[in-house]
Parts: C-alpha cells; sequence; structure tokens
C-alpha cells in the first residue's frame, strides 16, 4: 500500500462524523450518541459497541447529526454543540440556536430512538387491550412403572396486566394423578381451579379489587365452588423488585357438591400477597386468603399458595410450588386439608418493556 493511499485513509477516518462527550476527568469520548435520560448516556463506539456513561460525569456534549433534545417545557431537534460552563446549543434546521444548561436537559435521543420513545408513549397512553402483559405458564410431570405404576401431571398458567391505575389478572392450576397398582385403579387426584381478579389504584397507597373464584376437586366431591366479591387494598411496599399488598372485604361462595348438596354462603375476605427477587435472579411468590364464614359463624375457608422460580433461560425457568387449601366444613367423609406440592419447568412472557 503506498503512503499516499495510508494518509488519505488517515485524513478520511479523521473527517468521519462523530459525536464526542467530555468528562470531568479529561476524557473525551467519540461514537454516536444513541439515548440519554437524567442518569446515564448511551454512547455506540466502533472499539466498543454501546457505552453508558454516568450523566454525573459530563461536562459537554457535542453532535455531527441532529438529535431530539428534550427539556421539561419543549423538545428541539438539531445538532448540538457545547455552550459555555456545563450548557449545551441546539442549532435547529431554521438556523436558530437554543441555549440551555446541561443539567436541565432530560433527554437527548436520535432520530430512531426518538420514533421507539414516541411509539411506546403512544403504547402508555393508549393501551391496547393485548399490550403490558407478563406471566407465565408451567408444567410439570412424574412417572413410574414396574412395581409401582403411577402417573401425574401438573399445569399452571399465570397472566398480569398493569396499565396506569388499572391491574388485570388471570389465573389457571390443574393437577391430575393416576395409579394402577392396585383395585381400584384410576385417578388419586383430579382438582382444577381458576379465577380472574382486577384492581384499580385510588392513590399511590390505596386501590379497590373485584375478584372471581371457580374451583372443582373430585376428591374433596366438590363439582363447582363460584366465589365472587371485592374490597378495598393496601401497598405495603412497591418498587421494581416486588410488591407485598394487603386486601379485605367479602364475597359470595356457591359450593355445589356431588351429593347434591348446595350450600350459600357470606364470607370476610382478609388476605396478604407478596411477590420478590432473591439474590438478583430467584422469583419468589406468596399468597395467602382468610375466608371467615359470615353464614355459619365459627367456620371458614384457608387458601395459601407459593413458589420459587430460577431461571435456565430468559424465557424458561426451573419451578416448584405449593398449594394449601384447608376447609373447616367438608361433607361427610371427607378430609378438611389439602396440600399439593409441585415442580417442573415455566415458560415465562414479559410484554411490560420493549
Amino acid at each position: 500500500m503506498s503512503l499516499r493511499l495510508v494518509l488519505c485513509l488517515i485524513l478520511a477516518g479523521g473527517l468521519l462524523p462523530a459525536d464526542q462527550i467530555s468528562l470531568k476527568n479529561g476524557d473525551r469520548i467519540t461514537g454516536k450518541i444513541v439515548r440519554s435520560d437524567p442518569k446515564s448516556l448511551v454512547l455506540k463506539t466502533d472499539y466498543a459497541g454501546e457505552v453508558t456513561i454516568d450523566r454525573a460525569q459530563v461536562v459537554s456534549v457535542s453532535s455531527d447529526e441532529p438529535l431530539h433534545v428534550q427539556l421539561k417545557d419543549r423538545t428541539v431537534v438539531g445538532a448540538v454543540a457545547p455552550a459555555g460552563d456545563a450548557a449545551v446549543e441546539v442549532k435547529t434546521g431554521e438556523g436558530a440556536a437554543f441555549k440551555a444548561p446541561l443539567g436541565e436537559v432530560l433527554a437527548l435521543r436520535s432520530a430512531a430512538e426518538q420514533k421507539a420513545w414516541e411509539r411506546e408513549q403512544e403504547r402508555i397512553s393508549h393501551p391496547r387491550l393485548n399490550d403490558f402483559w407478563s406471566g407465565f405458564v408451567s408444567l410439570s410431570f412424574a412417572g413410574s412403572s414396574g412395581n409401582a405404576q403411577t402417573s401425574s401431571i401438573a399445569t399452571a398458567a399465570s397472566a398480569t396486566r398493569q396499565a396506569g391505575k388499572n391491574k388485570m389478572g388471570l389465573y389457571f392450576n390443574q393437577v391430575y394423578a393416576s395409579q394402577s397398582n392396585v383395585v381400584p385403579y384410576g385417578a388419586t387426584a383430579n382438582r382444577i381451579s381458576g379465577g380472574y381478579r382486577i384492581d384499580r389504584d385510588v392513590n399511590s397507597k390505596m386501590f379497590v379489587f373485584g375478584t372471581t373464584d371457580f374451583d372443582y376437586d373430585r376428591f374433596l366431591d366438590l363439582d363447582l365452588r363460584s366465589v365472587l366479591g371485592g374490597g378495598l387494598g393496601y401497598h405495603i411496599w412497591k418498587s421494581g423488585g416486588g410488591f407485598w399488598d394487603f386486601n379485605a372485604g367479602g364475597v359470595y361462595n356457591r359450593e355445589k357438591f356431588g351429593t347434591g348438596l348446595i350450600r350459600k354462603s357470606g364470607e370476610v375476605l382478609l388476605g396478604e400477597e407478596s411477590s420478590h427477587k432473591l439474590m438478583g435472579s430467584v422469583k419468589f411468590y406468596q399468597k395467602a386468603i382468610l375466608y371467615p364464614n359470615l353464614s355459619n359463624r365459627g367456620e371458614y375457608r384457608l387458601n395459601f399458595d407459593a413458589g420459587a422460580a430460577m431461571p435456565i433461560f430468559r424465557w424458561l425457568e426451573w419451578n416448584i410450588g405449593f398449594s394449601d387449601r384447608y376447609l373447616s366444613n367438608p361433607i361427610p367423609g371427607k378430609k378438611s386439608n389439602d396440600l399439593l406440592y409441585t415442580t417442573g419447568i415455566r415458560f415465562s412472557f414479559d410484554q411490560t418493556k420493549r
């Protein structure tokens, strides 16, 4: 390669457009500004990909191409240049220049990032029914052959949609087990439950809710339990890492048993529910609800569910679960307490972020 060609390449490389960030320690980093918020600035470089910089360390910003500069009261578009001590000047396409302190710049975005941000704001302001869902579907199998011939399957699904002040939740649980060791052969467990709940925040702490639940349990001789009610709730704790809520209200309970017995009752609802992230990645969930019976004083129901999930891949998790259903007044010949233990895999999904 000739010396003239090398010099041309060096000069051409020096003329390539690049944005520049100056830091408090005197360092200067070049690349392409992708986006920034009050806490960080993302710069795309040729040598290290996307680099995240602490905004508190930035003293000046310059760009060769127009950026969308968001301030408290407006958004201006243009090339950015330093303008004195910790300030920027935005040169708009009409030849005008707009100056502002760097600390008042809420965000910097490239054209592509601005379009993505506007789409997300539209999604937040006018969410569709299929937006903002998160949840999982889990599957557990167990079986044996030889001296013991058994099989069992458990499935569960949960989906939650949080949009503005409204929160919607759906759930489904099923367990079935059978054996062919001793007479009578056949099912040894067969239980299905599901429900729907909607919450609406009154303020940052208080919320109202409505709920409906359905249960079938062959070996409790329960054909169908239908529960409908609502009440008030309180956010004891809520953050990006989880939540802890308390609920209180009332429900109407209708139980139909295989014997033909139908029981109707009013019940108090007292419950708490929480979700946490342990060690940064392990998800833990638990929910307990007590239903004191108002129509038949002294009787009550208790539902308790807990589980933990550990990620295998981003969308695949190993899951363990525990469920307890206690009924103080089962029909004659049936036990009060039913316990369920499960382990398996679950497939998770999250539409809350794009």
